[in-house]
Formats: structure tokens, C-alpha cells, sequence
């Protein structure tokens, strides 16, 4: 049989496709459920038991808070459809949304949001608790079923934006126990799925929350997941994830190595997304008067007084390290050095302060000064499984302070075995970090840097007795000023004063958020870097 010419085109332009179709059916079928690879381990299910990131994006997927980040980290309406502040200045108003619904069907209310906060403020025995976020709260008022009052002393401009760390649960489960969400028995939220499952540091399943209040009220800004079930599972080793991505294991991974960034952007099947983060990885110094475990004179005994409590010390410390030779060797061009809290594109950025130029002759004349010609021994501990390249990070700046007679020694750890002894205060030096959005640094230094104060849920992620009484009067002043220009010049005075002048941490760098995701598939890139399952769809 002798075909028409009119049909050969056709017949080769399917012909052509057919691969392609054939690799878009397997893919489709292949994320039928599918998984996304995590690079740290969640620590519990319950959404007011510490200020961890990697819990918080998984509680993300059951709970909503009363306000959201879009990625581009911008403030959006979530349980909260209005906010504005008080007439009288003495703090701000929240409306709910009426149409807000557990997955039970109960209506999201002001006495929900109320209960959910006092927890937030007093559940006991949290490694890293949420405090710092809420410490300006003075009064909850529940006006009536879908209006809230905060009550601040003073004006308080970016109470807001910290409302986006509260996730709200049902009143009526405030007393339950954090095994209680690990299992799943109080685990009733609002969001876009349920939990059907989670296991501490391994990860969690997901299915589909049918009847997910915010699609039905706002069809342009919320569609219904993707897909019916998701499962989120940790893989912290950063060659087993990207293993698992290009075996077809999992749909999406975060944390890409930078090493690998390059090599994944040129396959044919792989997509990656890319933000830029706030997230500042820092040193945190003992500053106490004891010597710390981990530090000893260059001879091995021990010193007769604590070198990190001497700003000289912790200034040759800073001095020693190449933050750019970090950017440019340990991260792979992704990420920029930095020294001070926040990123150059944030509105509180003080120009004024670039990352400090590796001096490693000046570091060396003011350990002299301080009383350590011969330099010491220290312990440098740090997680292996929390930050971008963080067990590569510690190595290298273990090696640019053995230059000038620091002999360090890394200790490096799980998160799970980190983050205690860290709270406590257990390291003489640190690896850490630490994230905010509002692109101002409050968050920042009331948590790591302002004198520990339980009360007023000040210092929380501050281990190493750095305390400046001046500091804390420029945070209460700053957290108090309406206006934005006076706002601003107190954040960077207070930056100068705790980071310049008083070297109370060590700035090193802001990453930047990498997901790698099977071709096919669309995930947008967030500031924030939290992976939310609700966003991975297929590609258009």
C-alpha cells in the first residue's frame, strides 16, 4: 500500500513525539503520590513546641497561620483576611476570615487564635521556643468570634509579619500533649491536607484535605493539592538525595548541593528553582567568664581565664576568616559573604558594612595584645545535617584559624544532638543560623543577640552570655518606632554596636535556596526556603 505524500509530514512529526509523549506518561505516572526528599529531620509534628524550620514547613502542610509569606516574601492574608493597627497605638487589630474552616468542619475563630498563642508562650521544655516572635504581646483580647486585639506597649510595627510563625489549631486541643500531634491524634488543622502519618526525624504522609476551606473562598489565590497523597521523607546526606532524585525516587529535592547546582541544570530531565535567602549562617562565641568545654592553651593545660570573652580574640576570629574564599570554594558561588545580619537587599541592609577583608597578620597582633602570642586550642561544633554545606563550612574555618595559632578542632553532629547543647550553651564556638523575612533584623537580635530574658522571651538563641544593656535599649526603641527612616537607622545602629563593635557573633554568609525537581513538574522558589508540598504541580 503506497501512502499519500499529504500524510508523510504527519506521519514523521508523531513519530517524533512519541518519545516524548511515552517519557510524559511515565512521569505522570511515576508522581502519581510523590515524594519529596527533605534535607534535615523534623522534630516533632506539634506547631508550637520550638522555632525550627524544618518541623515548621511540615506542620505548614496540616496548619495555616494567621498570615503568610508568598515566596517572593511578601505579607499575605491566610486565617487573617485584615489587619491594621489599633486607633489608639497600643497595639493591632485581626479580622478572620468567615469562611476559615478546620478539617472538621468548626469554624476558625478569635478564640482559636488566642488559645493557640498562649500555648505558643508557655509550652514547657522546648529546646528553641517561639517567644522571641511573640514578646511584644501584652494583652489577647477576643473582641468576638472573627476579631482579635493585640495588645502591645507602643505602636509595634511589625507585629504582623511575626504572626506569619503562629499556626492555629482548635481551642479545644490547646492542653494536648506534643505526643499527642506526633501522632496524629491532635493533629486537626486548616490547611490543605491531613497528616496521615509522621515519624520524629524521618518525615511525614499527607493526604489531601477535600474539603480545604480556602480554594471555594479565594479561587484565584488557592487551588486544591495536586495530588491525593505526598509524602515528605528526610534524606540528609546531600549525594543520597540527588541520588534519589535522578533514580526516580523522589519528584523534588531542597538543599541541592552547590557543588552539584551546575551538573543538574544541564540535564535534559531535571529543573531547578532558585531564591535568594535571608538566612545568616554565623558563629556563635562563649563570651562567659568559665573556659568553656573544648578550650585549652596551645600547650594543652587549661587557661586561666576565657579568650572568647575578650573582643580582641573574637575580632582575630573574624579577621582570620576568607568569607569570600567560603562563597567562592564552599558554596560554589551560592550564597554571598556577609558581615552583618541581613542580606544588601533588605531594607535594613547598612551599606556601610561590607563583610570584613581577611587580615590574617592583624588577626594575629590582636591575639598578642589579648594575651595569646602562641594562639589555643578550641572546639569548633556544629550540625552536619541542618545548612547548606555546614559540615564543609566548619572544616574550612577550622583551617583559616589554625593560621594564625588557633588549632581547632571540628565537632560535627546530628541536628537532634546539635541544637540542645547548643541552646545550652554547651560549645565554646558554634555553627548556627538564623531566618527572618520582614527584611528588618528584629527578629534576629532579640532572639540571638539581646540579654536572656525569659520572660520577655529575649535571648532564646543566645548560648554565649553576650549581654549589652545598651543593645536591649536600642531594640526597645527600634520594636516601638512607627516611622520607617528613624525605624531603620536604630536596627543599624543596634547592628553596629553587637556585631562591629562588640564582635558578639561572626557573620559569615546568606545562601540561597536550591530545589531540584523532575522535568515535568513546577515548584516556585521561596525566600524563605520552606519546601510546601501545596505548590508542586505539573509544569504548565
Amino acid at each position: 500500500m503506497t501512502m499519500p505524500r499529504a500524510g508523510l509530514p504527519a506521519l514523521l512529526l508523531l513519530a517524533a513525539l512519541l518519545p516524548a509523549l511515552a517519557g510524559a506518561a511515565r512521569a505522570q505516572e511515576a508522581v502519581a503520590e510523590p515524594t519529596i526528599g527533605l534535607a534535615a529531620p523534623p522534630a516533632s509534628f506539634d506547631p508550637h513546641y520550638q522555632a525550627h524550620a524544618p518541623s515548621f514547613a511540615l506542620q505548614r502542610h496540616v496548619f495555616e497561620p494567621l498570615l503568610d509569606w508568598s515566596p517572593e516574601g511578601a505579607l499575605l492574608p491566610s486565617l487573617a483576611r485584615d489587619w491594621a493597627p489599633l486607633p489608639d497605638g497600643s497595639g493591632w487589630a485581626f479580622q478572620l476570615d468567615p469562611a476559615a474552616r478546620f478539617h472538621d468542619g468548626s469554624p476558625v475563630t478569635a478564640a482559636d487564635v488566642a488559645a493557640s498563642l498562649q500555648r505558643a508562650r508557655s509550652l514547657p521544655n522546648s529546646p528553641s521556643p517561639l517567644t522571641p516572635f511573640f514578646r511584644d504581646i501584652r494583652a489577647v483580647e477576643v473582641v468576638d468570634e472573627r476579631t482579635l486585639w493585640l495588645r502591645t506597649d507602643g505602636p509595634v510595627p511589625l507585629l504582623p509579619t511575626n504572626m506569619t510563625t503562629l499556626l492555629v489549631i482548635p481551642a479545644r486541643l490547646a492542653g494536648a500533649t506534643t505526643a499527642a500531634f506526633n501522632d496524629g491524634s491532635a493533629a486537626l488543622g486548616s490547611g490543605a491536607w491531613r497528616l496521615a502519618g509522621f515519624r520524629p526525624g524521618e518525615g511525614a504522609v499527607f493526604e489531601a484535605a477535600p474539603g480545604w476551606w480556602q480554594p471555594a473562598a479565594h479561587p484565584s489565590a488557592a487551588e486544591h493539592p495536586a495530588w491525593p497523597r505526598l509524602t515528605l521523607r528526610a534524606i540528609p546526606g546531600d549525594a543520597a538525595r540527588v541520588a534519589a532524585l535522578l533514580a526516580g525516587d523522589v519528584a523534588l529535592i531542597e538543599a541541592v548541593p552547590p557543588r552539584d547546582a551546575a551538573l543538574l541544570a544541564a540535564r535534559d530531565d531535571v529543573a531547578l528553582a532558585r531564591a535568594p535567602s535571608p538566612r545568616l549562617i554565623y558563629l556563635a562565641l562563649d563570651q562567659r567568664a568559665a573556659v568553656p568545654d573544648g578550650l585549652r592553651e596551645a600547650d594543652g593545660t587549661l587557661p586561666a581565664r576565657n579568650p572568647l570573652a575578650d573582643v580582641r580574640v573574637r575580632r582575630a576570629l573574624s579577621l582570620a576568616i576568607d568569607r569570600g574564599l567560603l562563597v567562592a570554594q564552599v558554596m560554589q558561588g551560592e550564597a554571598s559573604a556577609t558581615g552583618q545580619l541581613l542580606p544588601d537587599d533588605s531594607v535594613s541592609a547598612d551599606p556601610g558594612l561590607p563583610p570584613p577583608a581577611p587580615d590574617r597578620a592583624a588577626a594575629r597582633r590582636l591575639l598578642a595584645e589579648a594575651g595569646w602570642p602562641r594562639g589555643f586550642r578550641l572546639t569548633l561544633a556544629g550540625p552536619q545535617d541542618r545548612f547548606v554545606n555546614d559540615a564543609e563550612t566548619l572544616q574550612a574555618v577550622a583551617q583559616m584559624w589554625g593560621q594564625i595559632g588557633v588549632a581547632t578542632e571540628v565537632q560535627a553532629m546530628p541536628t537532634a544532638a546539635w541544637l540542645p547543647r547548643f541552646v545550652q550553651g554547651r560549645f565554646a564556638v558554634s555553627l548556627s543560623g538564623w531566618l527572618g523575612l520582614s527584611g528588618e533584623p528584629q527578629s534576629y537580635l532579640t532572639a540571638m543577640l539581646a540579654s536572656r530574658d525569659r520572660a520577655r522571651g529575649r535571648g532564646s538563641f543566645n548560648p554565649g552570655g553576650y549581654a549589652n544593656p545598651a543593645l536591649d535599649a536600642l531594640i526597645d526603641r527600634a520594636v516601638e518606632t512607627a516611622a520607617s527612616a528613624p525605624r531603620q537607622a536604630l536596627w543599624r545602629e543596634a547592628v553596629r554596636l553587637a556585631v562591629v563593635q562588640d564582635a558578639a557573633i561572626l557573620p559569615l554568609l546568606h545562601g540561597v535556596n536550591l530545589w531540584a525537581m523532575r522535568r515535568g513538574l513546577a515548584f516556585p522558589a521561596r525566600r524563605d526556603g520552606l519546601t510546601i508540598g501545596t505548590a508542586l504541580r505539573p509544569a504548565p
